[in-house]
């Protein structure tokens, strides 16, 4: 007899994301699950476009209109509201593409109760998307600098097996990793499904919720096995480059450097990466090594999104270097 299957909440933050809501809703509708089992909270900043009046047209959605300083705490609160089997991470540029995505990534989590968290292999390529977003998930990652530090948490498309830090066993729709502090990649968002019990438990002090922080309080603890399931999701992050480094400038800004006495997760650690944050700034600044790993990612899979790379990884050393100098003036500031 057929198990009957567990009931899953996805929470979305939404802050005048009109352009994008209406995607990952309708990718929700059409998955191949019970829609009694489908919750989904809207976490919204009083949105001011029309977010709201799109969201409600979907019969599975709640809203909660909640102003907090960035979509970190917002998925926090969403957490603790949340009462479902599973809980999804699911930001507002998400859109899966498989209808038979969520059986897909609950099913690894019910066989096997140590698994604390399911997460895709990939970033989904889509060939109608902005030629930003087919770099990002050709590379399969959200900032160029965890590739380098060896962070990234999903495959390249130039990768067709395990390919993270840690050693993983190969189950056949899955991968099963067991993470310790050294390894864990940044995990934790983007259609990242988690156990009710242990996103309650990350969800306690909203304050102190970063996805990938929270993930290494688990694993401090013993709750060190991930799933990474062998399928995709279409992550929408930027349209151009410019547009990206304006949101990568703020992220690191806001909720990383102003935030720092309490992130626990470093992409960068003094200790253990400044011999290869070294050489990625190397690479970046001579251009040569990023454009053999475009030329290696074009012969697998043919894109000139790949060509991107070089121009990518130039410019995000300038705005990292940029953005610490900010910081730096601003704490300055701060102690006069």
């Amino acid at each position: 007899m057929l198990q009957p299957l567990p009931s899953v909440t996805f929470v979305t933050c939404t802050y005048n994301s009109e352009q994008l809501i209406k995607g990952a809703l309708d990718s929700i509708a059409r998955q191949d699950y019970p829609k009694s089992k489908i919750k989904v909270l809207v976490i919204d900043g009083f949105s001011t476009d029309k977010t709201l009046l799109i969201v409600r047209r979907f019969p599975f959605t709640s809203v909660f209109r909640i102003k907090t300083d960035g979509p970190e705490i917002a998925t926090a609160l969403g957490y603790q509201k949340a009462n479902s089997d599973y809980i999804v991470n699911f930001p507002s540029d998400n859109v899966i593409l498989d209808k038979q995505w969520l059986k897909r990534m609950v099913a690894p989590l019910e066989k096997n109760k140590k698994i604390v968290a399911s997460e895709t292999f990939r970033y989904a390529y889509v060939r109608k998307d902005s030629m930003m977003n087919r770099y990002y998930s050709l590379f399969g990652v959200n900032d160029i600098v965890a590739y380098y530090l060896d962070k990234r948490d999903r495959a390249t498309y130039f990768e067709n097996s395990w390919c993270l830090k840690a050693p993983a066993t190969d189950c056949g729709d899955y991968y099963l990793a067991k993470f310790n502090e050294s390894t864990l990649p940044t995990v934790g968002a983007n259609g990242f499904v988690i156990r009710k019990k242990y996103a309650h438990m990350i969800a306690k002090k909203p304050a102190l919720f970063f996805h990938m922080d929270t993930c290494l309080d688990l694993v401090k603890q013993g709750y060190n096995s991930f799933a990474f399931v062998k399928t995709d999701i279409w992550h929408r992050t930027a349209e151009d480059v410019l547009s990206f480094m304006r949101k990568r400038k703020r992220y690191i800004l806001i909720l990383y450097f102003k935030k720092l006495k309490v992130r626990r997760y470093h992409i960068f650690d003094y200790k253990r990466d400044m011999l290869k944050l070294m050489i990625f700034i190397f690479f970046a600044c001579t251009f040569i090594e990023p454009t053999y790993q475009a030329v290696r990612g074009f012969l697998k899979k043919p894109d000139h999104a790949w060509f991107l790379h070089p121009i990518v990884s130039f410019l995000t050393v300038i705005n990292y270097a940029y953005t610490l100098l900010i910081y730096i003036l601003y704490e300055r500031r701060s102690e006069i």
